[in-house]
């Protein structure tokens, strides 16, 4: 169940091990460790962005992980705007499915 995340880590350790006794660069290391956690980044963010209002959860995190501040606001705020607006705009079949019936 977990084969992926053991894999990932076991291969960074390897490397940390290699560049502690000299014998990888740490940029190297950087890249090794970044492509050993692609497996387990597009494992959680498919669990994390099915269902409804996906879409919009990916661009609220996208551009909160930006990290660039508009106006002197900073980004999560941006992001929280840009995705409510993204689901308000793109994603009504997902408002009409969760309103409370009544």
């Amino acid at each position: 169940m977990y084969t992926n995340e053991i894999a990932a880590a076991l291969r960074v350790r390897l490397t940390i091990a290699a560049v502690e006794t000299g014998s990888l660069d740490q940029a190297v290391l950087a890249t090794l460790a970044g492509l050993s956690m692609l497996k387990i980044l597009e494992s959680a963010f498919t669990a994390a962005f099915k269902g409804p209002y996906a879409f919009s959860a990916l661009i609220t995190f996208v551009i909160t992980v930006a990290g660039v501040p508009v106006l002197n606001i900073g980004a999560p705020f941006w992001g929280i705007v840009a995705g409510a607006m993204t689901s308000l705009l793109l994603e009504r079949a997902d408002f009409a499915n969760t309103r409370p019936a009544g």
